[in-house]
């Protein structure tokens, strides 16, 4: 908000005029904005209006000139603080932002930051919020004249324009506003309903006297009825309103007319706030086409203030989202980043969340005596919790190597970690592999896992150790995990999926199921084990089509290729 300044020694006889609207035209007639009552200012003379820089002064081709520190203007020219304004006789000094005096002696309204909520009275004292002013007061009395359509217009106008931005920055200036649309009201006040005490706050307030000490208040009477009723109230006669009890505060405070209307949600069934404003003079009372327009009012600050909610909402799920695209990038980077490169072996794996981050977890571990380790295991659950835990598994594999004497003792290790009450009795299904190269034996234990599947050149498809899987790992610390082995052969693949494989859906919402997965690798080409593994993933997502995925999907593939 800009302002201009009356230039004169005396401060008393300084006025302040409010730069209110984005443009505001200066000129001679009385429809101007700021009309100054001299004989050479031209009808329409200059106007100040708002740019991205600041505020900019041009001259509407007037017949004396626009000055602007003793130089005429001939074009728009960009203001600065203290600079000289002149339109003709009459000098102004120019504000970008409110002077220190302008309070004292500003003759539309005090901001709401010198007003104060002193107290909260209970229904045992008085039904009503009271609030005291802290202004310095002015010898300048206000003056008003009466309201025109354009004048009201300009304001709706201004109102839509600054409900665009946050709409608790712009209160102060939309309570102001309604000062400029109802000439009749003496005080304005918006109230909103705090989410978390579920009350209605104050929120902004202005009176138009600045020479009045009076302590203002508003109603709970008021307030009650228009939230419970969801309806705009309208009184011209407040005394004799059967509406409201004699004694209440309301009478004793002298207000003649009051108007109050609901700030409501989108779909009418919750009342976010109240607006109101009010008159002191029996003269000045509000009408129903007032009324009319202070809901207009009301239902731009109920879009503005669910407009602001809502791109608070959507700042935060922009935040939240790039957050889990991070947790995703880190949760990728505990899985390998390559696959081994062991002589006459392939290696195929495929790793998909269902969400950002997710539960399955693999991994291959070269031993120091050429053993290679691979593992898949399936956390219960999906999300951030299961990912932790995820995390937390890739690592207790690897410190397991290293204490542990043998495989065996290495998942029985795993159980007991997992066991424990502290992972809010999760559990893991774990498929634990050892490869070794030189005598093409593998050995493996199951814990809870669907059973490795051995794919032979001949198109077989059987799986394997049915009769020695043990319990998912944290289910019972004592559990046993025999160990099984076989002697893989030329061209013979052994493919390790999880459940988020059999779960996939199409849009019949059928499963792909076990027996699909058998299958498809009983008919599968004999290729190499990237392109086998390749090749059963497209089978996978074709089946499911464009059906969002519902669970985590991972596979690990080991053949032998030559």
């Amino acid at each position: 908000m800009a302002f201009l300044r009356t230039r004169s020694q005396e401060v008393a006889n300084q006025e302040i005029f409010k730069i209110l609207a984005d443009s505001v035209v200066i000129g001679r007639n009385k429809e101007c904005h700021i009309s100054l009552e001299h004989n050479g200012v031209s009808r329409e003379h200059a106007k100040i209006y708002s740019g991205q820089d600041g505020y900019f002064l041009e001259d509407l081709k007037s017949r004396n000139g626009t000055f602007v520190n003793g130089s005429q203007i001939t074009e728009k020219t960009l203001l600065h603080d203290g600079d000289i304004v002149r339109f003709c006789d009459a000098e102004f000094l120019f504000f970008a932002g409110e002077p220190s005096d302008a309070a004292a002696h500003d003759p539309v309204a005090a901001p709401v930051a010198d007003l104060k909520l002193v107290k909260e009275m209970g229904d045992d004292e008085s039904n009503t919020f009271e609030i005291k002013s802290k202004i310095q007061l002015s010898d300048k009395k206000p003056i008003l004249t009466s309201a025109n359509a354009s004048i009201k217009l300009q304001a709706m106008i201004d109102i839509g324009r600054n409900l665009g931005a946050d709409v608790h920055h712009v209160l102060p200036q939309l309570v102001n506003n309604l000062l400029k649309i109802f000439l009749q009201a003496d005080c304005a006040y918006i109230l909103l309903n705090d989410d978390q005490t579920g009350r209605l706050e104050l929120k902004a307030f202005q009176y138009r006297d600045p020479d009045n000490q009076e302590s203002f208040r508003i109603s709970r009477t008021i307030l009650e009825k228009v939230a419970t009723s969801k309806a705009a109230i309208l009184s011209d006669d407040v005394a004799n309103d059967s509406r409201f009890d004699i004694s209440d505060s309301i009478v004793n405070y002298n207000i003649s007319s009051i108007m109050a209307a609901p700030i409501m949600d989108y779909d009418n069934s919750e009342v976010l706030g109240v607006v109101q404003v009010d008159s002191r003079s029996s003269r000045s009372r509000f009408t129903y086409e007032d009324l009319d327009l202070l809901v207009s009012v009301a239902y731009q600050v109920a879009v503005s203030y669910q407009n602001a909610k809502l791109h608070e909402i959507a700042i935060n799920e922009r935040i939240l989202e790039r957050e889990m695209n991070i947790a995703n990038t880190v949760q990728r980077g505990l899985l390998p980043l390559g696959r081994p490169d062991i002589e006459h072996y392939g290696f195929f794996d495929f790793y998909q969340p269902a969400k950002y981050l997710g539960g399955d977890y693999y991994d291959y571990i070269l031993l120091p005596d050429g053993r290679l380790v691979f593992a898949l295991g399936d956390v219960s659950g999906k999300g951030a919790a299961a990912s932790l835990l995820m995390a937390k598994l890739s690592a207790e594999v690897r410190s397991g190597l290293i204490i542990e004497k043998t495989f065996g003792d290495t998942i029985g290790r795993l159980n007991r970690v997992f066991s424990e009450p502290r992972w809010d009795n999760r559990f893991i299904t774990f498929f634990f592999g050892v490869l070794n190269p030189k005598t093409n034996e593998i050995v493996f234990h199951n814990a809870g896992h669907i059973p490795p599947i051995l794919v032979s050149p001949d198109g077989t498809a059987e799986m394997l150790g049915e009769s020695i899987i043990g319990l998912p790992l944290g289910i019972m610390d004592d559990t046993e995990y025999p160990e099984s082995s076989f002697t893989i052969s030329t061209g013979q693949k052994l493919v390790v999926i999880s459940d988020g494989i059999t779960d996939a859906m199409n849009a019949q919402e059928q499963y792909f199921t076990l027996e699909g997965v058998l299958n498809y690798l009983r008919k599968s080409p004999n290729v190499n084990t990237d392109e086998f593994g390749k090749n059963l993933m497209t089978a996978v997502h074709s089946f499911s089509g464009r059906v969002p995925q519902t669970d985590d999907q991972s596979v690990v593939i080991v053949g032998k290729d030559s």
